[in-house]
């Protein structure tokens, strides 16, 4: 199986790695500084096995891809407006695109572009961090990648993954677990954001509002067609208070650092699928319209 992945950021950078390290068939996609330094060093990494360089393949853009069985499009979701479609044209043509992105939005987007049958909507777990150009930690957590059974080319690409140290999970119906994690990140990472505070204030001094915003996503969600259990916002909570108590959310550091961010693919994903269902979400429109200004006074 020959496997592509699209950014080299914290997760693609510390899947590439693992799935390098276990002898997978991995070329990197990256630019920049990114791009030389994966070709004059290789990946970066440092975890519970310590720091080392993983040489690994890398090309600058996909159109350079000879073959690719999965391509992993592990960028960030920075832009409603991020041209999927310039993207994925230059995609070998029996490509799959699996999606890792924290957007509700983004596999149709996607399938928008080149059909739903070649998209696989997915779920990232675990706490990355990106340090710099082709430099990643990995804090712990869950590790894993949740999407949907369609057939044989999902299995072997889910016995990769589990082959590199990473679950492979096979959902039955994955739009309710991509919901469910943008219940805990977005929401996680929109609050932490809005008053400026780490995982353990959030779940202690706020949590109201944190389980709150959660009702909103799973009402959203509902309403959509999505078919989230009934305890989805107890069990999300729950894991909230499992995670690790000074953790923030990529979103939250790039708003804080004053650098392009995900609001718009998250947090705006949220509040534009409830105004197309007609469900009323006040605290996500408040945080939303708050984080915008932030962006808005950032690039002054």
């Amino acid at each position: 199986m020959k496997i592509a992945i699209v950014g080299a950021g914290a997760v693609g950078g510390y899947f590439g790695a693992l799935l390098q390290e276990s002898g997978a068939d991995i070329t990197m996609v990256a630019r920049g500084r990114t791009l030389e330094a994966l070709k004059s060093k290789g990946l970066h990494i440092n975890d519970a096995r310590g720091e080392r360089y993983v040489p690994i393949p890398a090309v600058a853009s996909v159109q350079e891809l000879k073959d690719a069985d999965v391509v992993m499009i592990a960028t960030k979701a920075l832009s409603r407006s991020l041209d999927l479609a310039e993207l994925l044209g230059g995609i070998p043509a029996n490509s799959v695109v699996a999606i890792t992105q924290n957007s509700i939005e983004s596999a149709d987007l996607a399938a928008k572009s080149i059909g739903a049958d070649r998209v696989w909507p997915g779920v990232v777990r675990g706490f990355f961090v990106h340090e710099g150009p082709a430099s990643v930690s990995y804090k712990g957590g869950p590790l894993s990648y949740t999407f949907g059974d369609s057939g044989e080319l999902s299995r072997q690409f889910a016995s990769t993954l589990e082959q590199a140290g990473i679950d492979g999970v096979l959902h039955p119906d994955i739009l309710v677990d991509v919901w469910e994690k943008a219940m805990f990140v977005e929401v996680f990472g929109g609050l932490g954001a809005f008053v400026e505070k780490q995982l353990g204030t959030l779940r202690t001094h706020f949590r109201a509002s944190l389980e709150a915003l959660m009702e909103e996503v799973a009402e959203v969600a509902r309403a959509a067609g999505v078919a989230l259990p009934s305890d989805a916002v107890e069990r999300t909570m729950n894991f909230a208070d499992r995670m690790p108590e000074n953790s923030t959310s990529s979103m939250q550091r790039d708003l804080a650092a004053g650098v392009a961010s995900e609001l718009e693919a998250q947090t705006g994903a949220i509040v534009r699928a409830a105004h197309k269902v007609g469900v009323k979400t006040p605290l996500h429109d408040l945080i939303y319209a708050g984080l915008k200004l932030k962006e808005e006074e950032n690039s002054l």
